[in-house]
């Protein structure tokens, strides 16, 4: 096939390819009354075990550089006062813990320190206040958009879609989040997905910078290459220097409501 022969790939949006799972409060929430609404307590994973429930909850920057990072805390289920409500808590558990995913969505993106829109988790984890769990057909679909949001054109369609009232961050709700456009990825030929999966493979452990210096990443200019080879068939000339993608990931680093004070 010939570069100028590429074939399109649809863009659609999230939450037409992906379910994502409950806000906090549905997880570890209580009621004004002090009654159960979320079925578990979130607790940090004592050295030497291995959670029941792996949960992705809070943000820690320097922990985060690459696209693929295990859950930092468990979901403990509660205990009822009495046989009814702990029907109903054991039902929520199941109901919370059908949501777990690979993939996550960076919900309170910081972009002056951040590095990933959306990461892989490699158990399914219960995704939380900081990170939204988007569950997919699959784990190859969830490893694609993942890899396809940490690209420069994944970041150009977030940032475009973010709430952008803080100087230096990208706030996306539950429900924007359904909203944004991204690949579709239940599109992909049986290759780019296959090819999909091979570069978050080879590149998922690869420490990405925040965006605002989008510009002298390498690891990023390689996302992007190799995406844009390999799945998107874009021509050469927009892999080059001064090409496209150069250009765009120059501009993103320029930009104020990235860059924020820095």
């Amino acid at each position: 096939m010939n570069k100028t022969d590429a074939v399109p790939v649809p863009i659609t949006v999230l939450g037409a390819i992906g379910r994502s799972g409950p806000i906090d409060r549905d997880i570890d929430g209580r009621t004004p009354s002090g009654g159960v609404r979320g079925p578990f307590d979130i607790l940090d994973v004592e050295t030497g075990t291995v959670p029941t429930y792996p949960v992705l909850w809070e943000h820690a920057a320097e922990r985060e550089r690459a696209m693929c990072f295990d859950g930092d805390s468990q979901a403990v289920p509660r205990q009822g006062a009495t046989p009814e409500e702990q029907d109903f808590i054991d039902a929520k558990v199941e109901r919370v813990w059908d949501t777990a995913a690979h993939a996550h969505f960076n919900i309170n993106f910081r972009f002056n320190s951040q590095s990933t829109g959306m990461q892989f988790t490699i158990r399914r984890t219960i995704g939380g206040r900081a990170w939204q769990s988007v569950r997919m057909a699959s784990a190859e679909h969830e490893k694609a958009v993942v890899l396809w949001t940490n690209t420069s054109l994944g970041m150009l369609l977030r940032w475009w879609h973010s709430n952008k009232q803080q100087a230096g961050r990208g706030n996306v709700g539950k429900t924007a989040m359904t909203t944004m456009p991204v690949l579709d990825m239940t599109k992909l030929t049986p290759t780019q997905l296959a090819n999909s999966v091979q570069i978050f493979d080879s590149l998922c452990e690869k420490q990405l910078l925040a965006i605002h210096e989008i510009d002298t990443d390498v690891a990023r200019k390689e996302l992007d290459e190799r995406f844009g080879r390999e799945v998107l068939n874009l021509r050469e000339s927009m892999l080059q220097p001064d090409g496209a993608l150069d250009v765009l990931r120059r501009k993103l680093a320029q930009e104020p409501s990235i860059r924020g004070n820095k």
